[in-house]
């Protein structure tokens, strides 16, 4: 494949174990991210992903670049991503976001991460709500500024996606991984979460975890519910959010506790 050096290529095939590591290596070498925006150039669309995987090493934390270099790298990915959240290959866009992500905190990113949260492509609109919170970073001034509560909008509304999975990251992100402060603790982000009690999986007792941060008091009837369930039914099995949310909640400590040494019975049996 014109472009892409031999030991790259080999080094993304099969489980693409060793790629990190030589991607890493293409990282120290001198102009590196000059050859990732010529790599980025190319035709080719693996050669275009490996040259944005590369501009995001540089601009990672990791970046073996001095912290000027590493803005022009964090700019370099901005850009590419940009240009590939309007294209027609999802494997680009889903790329693109994960780079976002791995670049470090960026208004920039935001701002391309926000369209790709809007993506018709359900696996493109994950890996972009999981790397919202990577790209806003936890800089007071911004998380509480514009873009935190852009950021945080952003949030809210993909906690109604049609897709599953995309919700419970959306819940994560604002139970677990965002302050439950300032711009995060506005009413629209609780009534997002009181939305999402009842969704299947982890994502109902992310849910209750979120309110429980918030001192919401909509938290205790559901995990107490949740918990009482757990007790009268053997076979139900309580995710682990559930726990940590009644954990918040001083009326619930004895209920809690019911739970856990029923299930360390259950286990030894």
């Amino acid at each position: 494949m014109a472009g892409l050096p031999a030991d790259l290529l080999e080094a993304r095939e099969g489980t693409g174990a060793t790629f990190p590591a030589t991607l890493a290596a293409y990282a120290r070498r001198p102009r590196a991210l000059d050859q990732a925006a010529t790599w980025w150039s190319s035709p080719d669309p693996v050669t275009r992903l490996v040259g944005l995987e590369l501009s995001a090493v540089l601009a990672g934390p990791a970046s073996p670049l001095p912290l000027d270099e590493r803005e022009r790298a964090r700019h370099q990915v901005a850009a590419h991503a940009s240009e590939a959240s309007t294209g027609d290959d999802a494997d680009l866009r889903w790329a693109a976001a994960k780079a976002l992500g791995a670049a470090g905190p960026s208004a920039a990113a935001l701002d391309v991460l926000t369209i790709l949260i809007g993506d018709d492509d359900p696996d493109v609109r994950w890996q972009a709500v999981a790397c919202l919170p990577l790209a806003l970073g936890s800089d007071p001034g911004i998380v509480q500024g514009d873009p935190g509560r852009r950021a945080v909008e952003t949030l809210v509304s993909a906690t109604a996606d049609s897709d599953d999975d995309v919700v419970e990251q959306a819940v994560f992100a604002l139970a677990e991984q965002l302050e439950p402060d300032g711009v995060a603790a506005t009413p629209a982000v609780a009534d997002a979460l009181v939305r999402r009690l009842d969704s299947p999986g982890e994502t109902g007792g992310l849910a209750a975890l979120g309110l429980a941060r918030r001192d919401d008091p909509r938290a205790e009837p559901a995990v107490r519910a949740a918990l009482e369930k757990t007790l009268a039914d053997p076979e139900f099995e309580l995710d682990e959010p559930w726990l940590s949310a009644a954990d918040l909640l001083p009326g619930l400590a004895t209920l809690a506790a019911d739970v856990r040494r029923a299930g360390a019975t259950l286990g030894d049996s």
